[in-house]
Formats: structure tokens, sequence, C-alpha cells
């Protein structure tokens, strides 16, 4: 064993296994606090363990070289050909790099999701400013009853209400789907929307005005309509969908969340007829 009378500080160098690491050497066993390897300092043919890192020890032993020692003999048998002071910068250098990566993430600050909270529902045009709205993005001609006007606020962190206005209409949990220039969701609980209509014919649609877009096609006469609302709700269409005789599936791939949609009806119901909105 060669012995180095220049000792750097502990913490300025890497343990063995951290260099080893560095360098792209993995072992392949760990037993307690013996780490094996392969060939390090010659050509690896196959997971036969050829050197042994005793990690408490912070010693190596390699059977190929019937040689062995500390973090500096380890190096000058690496790096021949590097002097002691250079050694030591490469050395400083992985340790710095290694300490980096394994710095513990600072701990960012919770984003508080708002909790809006569901005030009341009226007919369209109760709010004269909202119903504005609704006339300029076209979609108060295109809203029937079950389209309402719902309010409903949120208190902030300081205790102060602010209220809100925006189209929406009822899942079959109680929710209500809204969606508004500035936020779509729900308030309340997730949930499908059903309008009952035929037991053998079922059309699904993403979203409400999709459905109120198509409402007069031919295909849609006397047939049960359910609106996914929310893209998670997709196997448990899939799933009521089963029930019927006929299934009529409006789809949009090219939508956030749907993405291959019409693969998985055709796949899972092959007897569903895809029609692109």
């Amino acid at each position: 064993m060669t012995s180095y009378n220049k000792i750097i500080p502990s913490n300025e160098t890497p343990d063995l296994v951290t260099l080893l690491k560095a360098l792209g050497h993995e072992p392949i066993s760990i037993n307690s606090i013996e780490f094996g390897y392969a060939s390090v300092f010659g050509k690896r043919s196959n997971n036969k363990i050829v050197l042994t890192v005793n990690q408490q020890f912070n010693s190596w032993f390699d059977s190929s070289l019937r040689k062995g020692g500390k973090l500096m003999d380890f190096a000058h048998t690496y790096w021949p050909n590097l002097s002691t002071a250079q050694i030591e910068g490469k050395l400083r250098e992985i340790q710095a790099r290694s300490a980096k990566e394994n710095r513990p993430l600072r701990k960012r600050k919770a984003i508080r999701i708002p909790d809006y909270r569901f005030a009341s529902a009226h007919p369209l045009g109760y709010n004269n400013e909202f119903a504005n709205f609704l006339l300029e993005s076209d979609l108060l001609e295109l809203a029937d009853l079950n389209i309402q006007e719902v309010h409903y606020y949120v208190i902030d962190q300081k205790g102060k209400r602010k209220d809100f206005c925006a189209a929406g209409w009822q899942n079959e949990n109680g929710g209500w789907e809204v969606r508004a220039q500035k936020y779509s969701g729900c308030i309340g609980t997730k949930g499908m929307t059903f309008i009952p209509g035929s037991h053998s014919v079922l059309a699904i649609f993403p979203e409400y005005v999709d459905f109120l877009k198509r409402r007069n096609d031919e295909h849609l006469y006397y047939a049960s309509i359910l609106i996914l609302n929310h893209p998670e709700f997709l196997s448990a269409a899939l799933k009521r969908a089963s029930h019927f005789k006929k299934v009529l599936s409006y789809i949009d791939d090219m939508r956030l969340g749907y993405q291959s949609t019409s693969e998985v009806f055709k796949d899972k119901l092959p007897h569903a007829e895809v029609k692109p909105l």
C-alpha cells in the first residue's frame, strides 16, 4: 500500500463509493458495508466481482491487480499520469458536484387551491353583465334549461368574501360544473351529467356545450345523453355505455385530456360509433 504524506480534509473529498459513481461505476452487489464492483481498472467481461470497497473504512481491494488501499491509493491507480495536486483538484471537484446534486431541495410554499363554494343558481339573464358575456360568446343562443347562471364565492386568507358568476350545469353528484372566462371547474363534488332518454341508445360528449352544438343531429333523437365533464370519468363512462345496445361517442382527440380517446372506445366498445366533434 502506498502512503501519501499530503492529506486533504475528508469533507473536501468524496468517499470511494461516491467517487466510483461519479466515474460511472455502480455496485453489482451490496453486503452490509461492502460494495462489490465488476472490473474498474480493466475491461469488464462479466458481472464477476473484482473490486471490493469497505464503506466503513473507505478502503478498497482489486483482485485483478492484487492491490488496494485508501482513497488516494485508488486515485493514483486510476489516474497514473496525474500528479498528486491534480488528483486533489479532481477529487474536490467531484465532491462539490456530488454535494450539489444531493443537496435537499428547498421546500416550496404550498399553493393554496381556492375553496369555491356554491351560493345560488338562476335562469340565464338574472345578471345583465353576465348575460352580455354569454351573448358575445355565442353561448346564450345555444343554452337550454339545464344551463344556469351559477353564483359562487370564495373566502380568502384574510376572511374577505369574493363573489363570482359563471354559466353552469349540475352533475349527477350534485356538484355544479361552471365555465367562465377565467375559471373552469366544479363547485362541489365532481361527476358526470346524465340526461335520460332511450334505454338502448347512448350518446357521450366531453362537455355540455359540445352536446348543445350537436343536439339537433338525427342520431340523437330519443338518445340518452352522458356528459363526461372531466377526462377522468372516461373509464366510468365506458362501463356505463356497455349496458347500451348502441353507443355514439362524440370525440375530439386533439383536446387536452382526451387524446387517443377514440382508440380507447374502439378497443373497449367495438360496437361504439365514434363521431368527430
